[in-house]
């Protein structure tokens, strides 16, 4: 089981759009908002290992397809920070504008964490593989239309309690979906990021002059 006892700052204060040091307000804010978020925090995730050719229904677009070119198998994994972190949010928006930003971009460092923690240990467990980075539903050309059925793969809908909006978002929010492929061989650096995400035009983390990742 992951523990997550404390947050990367730096990546939430970037989240807000903050350029150069926090002031003295909002690093009690974020003593708080840390102090809160931390225990409402449920972290649990859920995963599969497929072969690659398993997942036709799933694996929907070129960029995906370059992605895992040069694998065999690949990994569908689901991690959340469960409802009470939501619920964390909102209290926290009604009650102050400064308050409600930093959970939000708090929440969203802390899901980085535990993907990252979930990842470490799903991949401990195929020393022998090369594994690509994960690559996420609405990145690149690969839609958000196949999070049901995502989910449903791997039984998060039931293991974790994670459904789908009608616009394709995951319920709870500060839940990500994500493909991580593994090779038999050295896996090339590709592009990530900004470069494939198909809301590069319209994303609210670069109009602020940030990035999501």
């Amino acid at each position: 089981m992951i523990s997550l006892s404390s947050i990367d700052r730096t990546q939430a204060f970037r989240y807000m759009g903050l350029h150069g040091e926090p002031d003295s307000q909002m690093l009690r804010t974020a003593d708080i908002c840390e102090k809160k978020l931390l225990s409402a925090v449920k972290p649990r995730y859920c995963w599969k290992a497929f072969q690659k050719e398993q997942l036709r229904t799933i694996l929907i677009g070129q960029d995906i397809q370059n992605h895992l070119e040069l694998c065999s198998q690949v990994i569908l994994f689901c991690a959340t920070l469960s409802q009470s972190v939501d619920t964390c949010i909102r209290i926290a928006q009604t009650s102050d504008v400064l308050a409600g930003m930093m959970t939000d971009a708090m929440a969203s460092a802390l899901t980085e964490q535990l993907c990252d923690e979930a990842e470490q240990e799903i991949l401990s467990q195929f020393p022998d593989k090369f594994s690509t980075w994960r690559f996420s539903p609405g990145y690149g050309d690969m839609p958000l239309e196949i999070q049901p059925d995502f989910l449903r793969i791997i039984n998060a809908d039931k293991r974790l309690g994670i459904c789908v909006s009608e616009g394709g978002l995951l319920i709870p929010t500060k839940s990500v979906t994500a493909v991580v492929g593994l090779s038999d061989v050295p896996l090339p650096k590709a592009k990530k990021g900004c470069a494939i995400c198909n809301l590069s035009k319209s994303c609210p983390y670069r109009k602020r002059g940030v990035h999501c990742t």
